[in-house]
């Protein structure tokens, strides 16, 4: 058909706006549809700014200024130069995304085509504010990037077609065209689902293609996943505060609501803190009777368990379909996990190659008419279960967790007979299995097999193992998390690695370490209190506030800062009182970057504290955080004594000079590193790998960092042990360099990635890895380094 330069899609926003799916966001934001329980009020989801050098991977002693926004608010204001929107699994990107879906769909759009001069100049974004769907003038799409098959423009076309099936005659030029025009606004859900480096590559182009004319929103689990798109405006979803977690609990529960919180421990608020395992907490508990699920694995066994107690109940299902629907749905998740090369995995599958998986499961189990059983029992699970059909008959799991976690539950069933060799080649190493490996973990009842894993990726991974010497049951951490202790690392390293655990196993031989002879010891403490995050690490880090080193106690404030519960405020609050400036100072910073009611109370009532600086600081943090805030802490201000409002005076005044001081101070300070950063650029531009990993023993931190963050753009899995070697060594800018390596290449080891294929009931020679040649053990003694091979 010839080019449509106007298509009519009237009838595709009317489609969306009355579309059940999305129906509840009228009143609400929380989903709960799976469950079949009316959806809950709007819990106001948070994102705050991701600071340059925290998008780049590299650390800063420099202070970067942190926006915190309501999670719609915020990418809304950003989504024309594009966005990224970075949180954890069940964190509710996917919901935001589709609930501006639902919002812009909602709005009329504009009676007459824009005009140029309302769309901009040629080179610009549209200027379309106050015009068309929601005030930004374009037609939303959800662009689900687990649905890629051959391009972007194809899953627009897909999307546009299910709304409305006469747009399905839109060609691809009049698609390109629309996107020219700034006629969409994509939204772009899952970096982290791409099925492939050739999908990353076409995205990556399709971006940049329409990147000045095109609003788009992307979300990924991973903030490394979203480096080389290079957005200059990434947000992080924010957990939970205590005031949100209690307004949801009430919400769902009711009076059960009132009971249930208090008997969380440390470790289950934690995960609390993210709404899809809050609502399966509560759906838990409701359904329970009152019980509590004790870790991540066992919640999502209970709340399975709930699906097929509802089928005992009298659901209609084909014959004995209760008593498989489990493994099923097992067999489904782990054939998922398996994608076109061995670090892929696949989100969707068709549902012939569905009903391929469970026929060849059931010849196996000896079923008469395997293929009509798995015809017949895949549509039972598609009613009734936690899977659904999306575009083109594609089936997936209603929440990549969920698939994870049967994945989990199949691996848990065949451990006991996998190899060491097998477990480390195939699984371990792999970073697509460390979710499900974690579920299985907290799901294993053998002490033994426990053990087994967390020593086998030691071999594989430092930073794996400490992941998964926390995730075993609570009665057997203590021998995990000792693997941890005993390691014979920079004590540095070894207390990074305890906070990775979370344990609280780990805490005692944390608070100890802030009375370390030295401070890089000391903050590294702070480091891994932060990640436990329970009452005993508030108390060692109230403690480490009164450290005579100052980034010992810039170290604990910020690790108060993200702990964030109730306890931490108090501390925070404590911390305006301490003896050194700059304690009182980072406590400011540090409670308007949480900016929960609490924290904001505090502030107000931090404008009449006896020091000035706290003052001033207190005035800046109020207006830096909200209007609403801004105006309660005005008010207060004029109505008490001229000193206060004096301090506030000056301190309003002085936003932004300061910053040009510093950044005058820096430049004068920079007259020799400059020479070597500008050597480093050069070596990055040209590829020089063994330059740069030389720089990253530098003397000026600036370079290391430089080096660091060029090596995590440039290199590849090659390098990984030279970078642990230097790790090991005290160099601590190469961690966030391996971290981006491996989610660039999807695996943790190169050797073992590189090892031959392990032949079950063979044993093969065990091949060189990077731990048990140089990781494991090494120390530091009088500059030489001692190594001791396994």
């Amino acid at each position: 058909m010839a080019a449509t330069p106007n298509p009519e899609f009237q009838a595709y926003l009317e489609a969306i706006a009355t579309e059940p799916k999305y129906q509840y966001w009228s009143n609400n934001y929380t989903s709960t549809d799976t469950v079949g329980k009316q959806p809950l009020n709007d819990i106001g989801l948070m994102v705050q700014t991701v600071p340059l050098k925290q998008q780049q991977g590299m650390s800063s002693e420099e202070k970067e200024e942190i926006e915190r926004l309501n999670v719609l608010e915020a990418i809304r204001k950003y989504a024309v130069k594009h966005v990224l929107l970075v949180g954890k699994p069940g964190s509710g990107k996917s919901t935001a995304l589709e609930r501006l879906l639902w919002e812009e769909a909602t709005k009329p759009l504009p009676p007459t085509p824009l005009s140029e001069a309302e769309r901009g100049e040629e080179d610009s974004p549209p200027s379309l504010v106050g015009k068309g769907a929601g005030g930004l003038g374009q037609i939303p799409v959800l662009v689900r990037l687990r649905e890629y098959k051959t391009s972007v423009l194809d899953i627009i076309r897909d999307f546009l077609a299910t709304h409305d099936p006469s747009l399905e005659e839109l060609e691809e030029t009049d698609i390109k065209r629309l996107l020219l025009k700034g006629q969409f606004l994509l939204l772009v859900d899952g970096l982290n689902e791409l099925p492939d480096e050739q999908a990353r590559e076409e995205l990556k182009k399709f971006r940049q293609k329409y990147k000045r004319c095109t609003p788009m929103i992307f979300t990924t689990r991973d903030l490394s996943l979203g480096r080389d798109f290079h957005f200059t405006k990434q947000l992080e979803m924010q957990p939970l505060t205590e005031t949100q977690m209690q307004a949801f609990v009430r919400a769902y529960l009711g009076q059960q609501g009132e009971q249930m919180l208090p008997q969380l421990n440390d470790r289950q608020r934690k995960f609390a803190e993210t709404p899809l395992l809050l609502w399966m907490l509560c759906r838990v508990y409701a359904q329970e009777g009152g019980k509590i699920p004790t870790n991540l694995g066992a919640a999502f066994q209970d709340f399975a368990s709930l699906y097929d107690n509802q089928l005992k109940r009298g659901v209609p299902a084909f014959e004995n379909y209760r008593h498989w629907c489990s493994e099923l749905l097992q067999q489904l998740a782990f054939n998922m996990m398996q994608g076109a090369a061995p670090a892929e995995l696949r989100l969707n599958i068709s549902k012939g190659e569905a009903e391929d998986i469970l026929t060849q499961y059931l010849e196996r189990e000896k079923f008469d008419k395997p293929r009509d059983y798995a015809k017949r029992w895949l549509e039972d699970l598609l009613e009734h279960h936690l899977i659904q059909v999306q575009s083109n008959n594609q089936i997936e799991f209603r929440h990549q967790l969920l698939q994870e976690y049967y994945a989990a539950e199949y691996l848990l069933k065949q451990l006991h007979c996998l190899s060491d060799a097998k477990l480390k080649r195939d699984y371990l190493n792999y970073l697509k299995w460390t979710e499900p490996l974690a579920l299985m973990l907290a799901l294993e009842e053998k002490e033994a097999q426990a053990m087994r894993v967390v020593k086998l990726a030691l071999d594989v991974d430092l930073m794996l193992a400490a992941r998964l010497a926390g995730e075993v049951k609570p009665e057997f951490q203590e021998k995990t998390v000792g693997l941890i202790l005993g390691l014979n690392v920079p004590q540095t390293l070894k207390i990074e690695l305890l906070g990775i655990t979370r344990s609280e196993y780990a805490n005692a031989f944390s608070s100890n370490i802030l009375h370390y002879e030295y401070s890089d010891a000391r903050g590294s403490a702070d480091y891994a209190l932060e990640k436990i995050g329970n009452q005993q690490a508030v108390d060692a880090l109230i403690l480490a506030l009164q450290d005579k080193n100052l980034s010992v106690r810039s170290s604990a404030i910020d690790a108060l800062a993200k702990i964030g519960n109730r306890q931490a405020v108090d501390a925070l609050i404590l911390a305006l009182q301490n003896e050194y400036s700059d304690v009182r100072s980072s406590a400011i910073d540090a409670l308007a970057k949480i900016g929960n009611r609490q924290a904001v109370d505090a502030l107000i009532l931090a404008l009449q504290n006896e020091y000035s600086d706290v003052r001033s600081s207190a005035a800046i943090a109020l207006v830096k955080i909200s209007t609403q805030h801004m105006e309660n802490a005005l008010i207060l201000v004029s109505q008490h004594q001229s000193s206060v409002r004096l301090s506030t005076a000056i301190a309003l005044g002085k936003i932004g000079n300061q910053q040009a001081e510093n950044a005058l101070f820096l430049a004068l300070q920079n007259q020799v590193s400059s020479i070597r950063l500008s050597l480093t650029d050069l070596f990055a531009q040209i590829g020089n790998v063994d330059a740069l990993i030389l720089r990253l023993q530098d003397e000026y931190l600036s370079v290391r960092l430089s080096a660091a963050s060029a090596l995590g753009n440039i290199a590849d899995s090659e390098i990984l042990s030279r970078l642990w070697e230097l790790r090991l060594n005290g160099i601590e800018e190469t961690r966030n360099t391996i971290l981006k390596i491996q989610e660039g290449c999807k695996f943790y080891n190169h050797e073992i990635f590189n090892s031959p294929p392990v032949v079950e009931g063979k044993t093969l020679p065990g091949s060189a890895v990077i731990n048990s040649e140089i990781v494991q053990i090494i120390e530091k003694n009088d500059g030489t380094v001692i190594a001791k091979k396994i």
